[in-house]
């Protein structure tokens, strides 16, 4: 990925900040141990945005990451390589299953971060590191790396292949990679990739003011354009994902997601989750059989 990953990682620490007001396993003390409240106040202040503005994200990142979670637990499938994990704790969590094997895999900087990260979580929850969980430095869009970071899984079982929150800073060129690692890694092992990240113009609505201007931010830092690789409706994403050689399901994240916490700790008025219930979809996808 060409961008500078100092720069990509403000958007792992940003995500960290609105998981901290739901009710996520890890999610709060990961936030504070990061520094994620800090640089969004840095963030607020240098871009002069208005906070209470922001809210409205906190149920948003809330539902993305449980309905994920949801769908994997439904599926049945014990393995897992999340592509991009930044400071999600899932792999944490689901792997106190012993049954479950988990392999995250991010850039290097991230990564360094994310085993200090693991090493506190551990010591205060006493949880002791076994080899069912996995934290590996790999580019999403360099298949090998993935292989290799891949190894501990176990090859006769099915994997979820797992992204959330990369694709929106990838191009349309680097999202045809992508697909195509994925469908490869799929073909070797079986199993599905599981992402929250397709964005569908037609289903979007117009930001208010304060959120574009968030999302100007981000694109600034990241020297990313948000969304480049997104879809002007249904018809065209389903035309990419069929060349790709995919076969997929649309779940809604607000019917996926079990309660959210975050609304009644910032205050949010009730009828927000209705008006994000369009947008809001998760793809489970399997690699069709030509």
């Amino acid at each position: 990925m060409a961008a500078d990953p100092v720069h990509i990682e403000m958007t792992a620490k940003l995500a960290a900040y609105y998981r901290r007001f739901a009710d996520i396993p890890f999610a709060a003390e990961a936030a504070a141990l990061i520094g994620a409240d800090e640089a969004f106040e840095e963030l607020v202040r240098d871009h002069r945005l208005d906070r209470e503005q922001l809210t409205f994200y906190a149920p948003m990142f809330e539902a993305r990451y449980k309905s994920v979670t949801e769908l994997i637990r439904k599926s049945g499938v014990t393995q897992v390589l999340e592509l991009a994990c930044g400071y999600s704790l899932r792999g944490l969590d689901l792997t106190q299953d012993p049954a479950v094997r988990y392999v995250e895999t991010d850039l290097p900087g991230v990564v360094a971060t994310k085993r200090r990260l693991f090493d506190l979580l551990r010591e205060r929850h006493g949880i002791a590191p076994g080899p069912g969980h996995v934290l590996a430095a790999a580019d999403a869009l360099d298949v090998d790396q993935l292989r290799a970071a891949s190894t501990s899984l176990d090859r006769s079982k099915p994997v979820i292949v797992l992204c959330e929150g990369l694709l929106l800073y990838l191009t349309r060129h680097e999202t045809e990679r992508l697909a195509s690692n994925v469908h490869a890694l799929l073909g070797e092992v079986g199993g599905r990739w599981i992402t929250p990240d397709f964005v569908v113009r037609a289903w979007s609505p117009e930001l208010p003011s304060e959120r574009a201007r968030l999302r100007e931010a981000v694109s600034g830092i990241t020297q990313r354009q948000l969304d480049a690789s997104s879809f002007e409706d249904e018809s065209a994403l389903t035309t990419f994902l069929e060349r790709a050689g995919f076969a997929a399901t649309t779940h809604r994240q607000v019917d996926e997601t079990p309660a959210f916490a975050s609304m009644s700790r910032l205050g949010l008025a009730p009828d927000l989750i209705e008006r994000l219930r369009p947008a809001l979809r998760v793809w489970v996808m399997s690699g069709r059989v030509d």
